[in-house]
């Protein structure tokens, strides 16, 4: 056993330092999401491959619920799953799964078979189910926000375009007893790149569009906006900022 986990841990280590190099751009070598890549992020690729629970690993561990004074109590989480600090992206998730991925199409997208004609519908609001990254990563109350509890930050909130920690994203300061959050621009994942970080924010929110099972619901910001939006596609890899009650 120890010399077969030995043997995991080079190959992780390989992997991590760029081994594969022709598919090098398209893969995070950072697997626990700290901001550096070390030895622990081999030990959490091998406790993967040996079905043991990472329970140490960022995107396991909720984050501060900050109360905003909201009408309907909800509150909201400090980070993004996958971050450890309010500035930090996190992870990057398609609509409906838990995982990342490598590439975010049709071609790779879990709740389909290869194209948008096939996509899978998982109802219309998939806060709190097994399809919801936020409760099944950080357990709990935790899920997704709903259109409803998007719309009611942004009511209840005035928010400014600014920078933390030399990361842009909005900062909301509610109106009710003067608490806040920042969410960071973290832009999106489309294809295999990373696009748009540091200019726009581009959130899944738990309802899928009524009219088009393609698509669904998110909150979007950037330097001179924040608002609720009809949705994106499905496949887009996108970060989640959670709710809980």
């Amino acid at each position: 056993m120890m010399k077969s986990r030995l043997l995991l841990m080079f190959v992780a280590l390989f992997m991590l330092a760029g081994g594969n190099r022709a598919n090098a751009q398209a893969y995070s070598y950072d697997v626990n999401h700290d901001g550096q890549v070390t030895i622990t992020d081999a030990m959490v690729v091998i406790n993967h491959i040996l079905g043991i629970a990472n329970v140490n690993d960022p995107v396991n561990i909720p984050a501060e619920a900050i109360d905003l004074g909201l009408p309907s109590k909800i509150k909201w989480a400090s980070y993004n799953v996958g971050a450890t600090k309010p500035e930090g992206a996190g992870c990057y998730y398609s609509w409906g799964d838990t995982e990342e991925r490598v590439y975010y199409d049709w071609n790779h997208y879990v709740h389909c078979d290869g194209s948008s004609s096939t996509c899978h519908d998982l109802g219309s609001d998939i806060g709190g189910t097994e399809y919801d990254v936020a409760h099944v990563r950080w357990g709990g109350k935790w899920r997704m926000p709903s259109p409803i509890e998007v719309k009611e930050l942004i009511d209840n909130c005035t928010h400014e375009w600014t920078t933390l920690n030399g990361v842009r994203g909005q900062k909301f300061t509610s109106n009710n007893n003067g608490a806040s959050i920042f969410i960071p621009a973290a832009g999106n994942r489309y294809s295999s790149s990373l696009q748009d970080v540091g200019t726009e924010g581009l959130y899944w929110v738990s309802k899928q569009s009524p009219s088009d099972n393609t698509y669904a619901y998110l909150l979007f910001l950037d330097s001179g906006d924040v608002s609720y939006r009809y949705g994106y596609a499905r496949f887009a890899g996108f970060p989640i900022r959670p709710v809980t009650e």
